[in-house]
């Protein structure tokens, strides 16, 4: 880089793209392997061998569908009929999550609890998200079982529903605060006959 060099010049970068090589090097171990009678085709970490291993489960027919917790639970539980929702709790890191399928009202995931709820609904791509205020704990605990992208849609949520109950509790305070300096003006006697 041209700020760690003492002579201020640049230095080409190598940008040459070595696919085509790594993929006829693998072949030719995958091979040798072969005709060698031996398990497997080599480095099974390398680019090549995962680019395989795509090519052949894409040849297969296999969908990859969903990849966190929630998708498996909801693609492992069954149809539900009209009127009969499916239902199926799982305790994840100690915290109970309930994952409903209904024909009528969509899938719900209802995390954690507390004894005094305070219950907030978040839509994301595996259905409504039904979480307690009251319990960040149990929810911190769970994030794991949603992908990046629901995350990002939970917490942007917790942080909408925050700041606007903030900003009501501001405008209820100064509401109280005018309420009562109205009050304690409407107390004085001289005040009352200015305005008569």
């Amino acid at each position: 880089m041209i700020n760690n060099n003492p002579f201020r010049s640049f230095y080409p970068m190598n940008n040459t793209n070595y696919t085509a090589q790594q993929l006829a090097e693998y072949n030719k171990t995958a091979k040798f392997r072969k005709n060698a009678e031996l398990e497997g085709s080599g480095d099974e970490s390398s680019f090549a061998a995962k680019l395989k291993k795509a090519d052949e489960y894409l040849a297969s027919g296999e969908s990859c569908g969903a990849t966190d917790s929630i998708g498996i639970i909801l693609r492992q539980m069954d149809d539900p009929a009209p009127g009969q929702p499916v239902t199926k709790t799982v305790v994840h890191d100690g915290v109970p999550v309930v994952v409903t399928k209904d024909a009528m009202y969509g899938n719900s995931i209802t995390i954690g609890g507390s004894l005094n709820p305070d219950w907030i609904q978040v839509a994301t791509s595996v259905g409504t998200v039904n979480i307690d205020l009251n319990d960040m704990e149990g929810l911190s605990k769970c994030l794991d079982m949603f992908s990046p992208e629901d995350v990002k849609l939970i917490m942007r949520k917790i942080l909408e529903v925050k700041q606007a109950r903030e900003a009501q509790k501001q405008i209820d305070d100064m509401d109280s605060e005018l309420v009562h300096s109205e009050q304690e003006d409407s107390g004085d006697g001289d005040s009352e006959e200015k305005f008569l």
